[in-house]
């Protein structure tokens, strides 16, 4: 019989393993075949880890080793079954029109537009976009309050720059009937985890809520890096001398590279990576991001990359206190001059220590482009107005299967 304590572990160790592998992550909950190949991969941890608790206590030389190891495996099969029935039964409940949030935009033209498509985008069976109405702001014979009760709005979504033509008194009178409205910027955050860089961005994030670093959170997160960064290391040790093997077998060069990067508040440091690609990666003097099929990449570079392990000595960093587990990914400063002048808002994301991984690392792939990099900057200003420490413990928990599925590595 297990103990108590025992049937807690392994709760939260499965909790743990289908976490940190995506079974629920909103791209799973929207598309039936990604969770399902996370909940396969899942289970094959799940019973890798079943294996090695049946050796190292002894369970199956409890009674009968054959019905104790029977009884594990038909529990296992209900588990699973039961998980996927009740993942089949959610989404078609979810997904029937009775469920459904029914959704009007009122907005310009490129705003609502944007709203719109994502709205009728894969997976979103949850909505229904019922109409979108141009803010105009002038039209005295349309109520919107009138429209969007026949219509049996839940939520009335405002995508507009111009707010001075907003028909305030009949978005009142929406909210007092009922209906849920919602400012643009708001539904981003709320329904995508992300803080759109838009005009206007600037007053509401200085009027929304979070966006407040407090000391007391920012020395908490110091003493977790140095001891995540201690103990990893120490873990990563012989993973780290077989990967120094291997690069300097493949190619000619140091084990480590160096590069500028800009940290905390600006400050320019030199991030350590394994080198991953050929020494004269850049003998032109001229700094270009890695391309999809990049031939400076190096073939033992190629799976590195891939799995992330090149990133495994700015562990070394985060000990010097230059950068942390968690933030925002350190950009070179060649780039940062470019996309600081194009991109608003640029640098707030330079407010906290930049990461290995981070919220935006584990949502969206690798950046090439000034828009990869407004899209990856909208999940950076999203971790810098909710960062917490459960929020980290999520990014971590995800850097574990953007690292097993290499996602958007190059």
């Amino acid at each position: 019989m297990l103990e108590p304590y025992q049937a807690v572990a392994i709760a939260l160790g499965l909790l743990l393993i289908t976490i940190s592998l995506g079974v629920y992550n909103n791209d799973a909950a929207r598309d039936v075949g990604t969770y399902l190949r996370r909940f396969l991969v899942s289970w094959e941890f799940i019973g890798a880890a079943a294996a090695l608790f049946v050796v190292v206590t002894g369970f199956a030389r409890v009674g009968r080793p054959g019905i104790s190891l029977a009884l594990l495996a038909a529990m296992a099969i209900l588990v699973m079954s039961f998980q996927v029935g009740l993942r089949l039964m959610l989404g078609w409940w979810l997904g029937s029109r009775s469920h459904k949030r029914r959704v009007v935009i009122l907005g310009d033209a490129a705003s609502s537009e944007k709203v719109r498509d994502f709205l009728r985008g894969p997976g979103r069976d949850r909505f229904e976009h019922l109409t979108t109405l141009e803010n105009s702001g002038s039209d005295p014979a349309l109520s919107l309050s009138n429209l969007a009760q026949n219509l049996k709005s839940d939520e009335i979504v405002v995508a507009c720059e111009d707010r001075g033509a907003l028909p305030v008194d009949e978005l009142l009178e929406c909210k007092l009937r009922g209906i849920e409205v919602v400012d643009a910027l708001d539904f981003w955050e709320r329904e995508a985890g992300v803080v759109e860089v838009a005009r206007g961005a600037g007053a509401w994030l200085a009027l929304s809520e979070g966006l407040i670093l407090r000391p007391a959170r920012l020395r908490a997160k110091r003493m977790i890096d140095v001891a995540i960064s201690l103990a990893f290391l120490l873990f990563a040790a012989p993973l780290c001398l077989f990967v120094a093997l291997a690069i300097c077998l493949d190619s000619p060069g140091p084990v480590f590279y160096r590069q500028e990067r800009v940290g905390l508040n600006g400050a320019i440091f030199k991030a350590w990576k394994f080198r991953s690609m050929r020494v004269d990666a850049e003998s032109d003097g001229s700094p270009r991001w890695a391309g999809a099929r990049d031939d400076r990449v190096t073939r033992v570079g190629r799976f590195i990359r891939k799995v992330r392990i090149d990133e495994i000595p700015q562990i070394l960093n985060v000990l010097a206190g230059e950068m942390s587990f968690i933030g925002p990914r350190p950009e070179r400063p060649f780039f940062v001059e470019q996309l600081r002048a194009q991109i608003p808002y640029y640098d707030l994301r330079h407010r906290v220590p930049p990461g290995i991984t981070g919220w935006a690392q584990v949502n969206y792939p690798y950046g090439a482009t000034v828009e990869d990099a407004r899209r990856k900057l909208a999940y950076d200003l999203y971790y810098l107005k909710r960062s917490d420490l459960v929020l980290d413990l999520v990014i971590l928990l995800q850097t574990v299967r953007v690292v097993l599925f290499a996602h958007g590595a190059r």
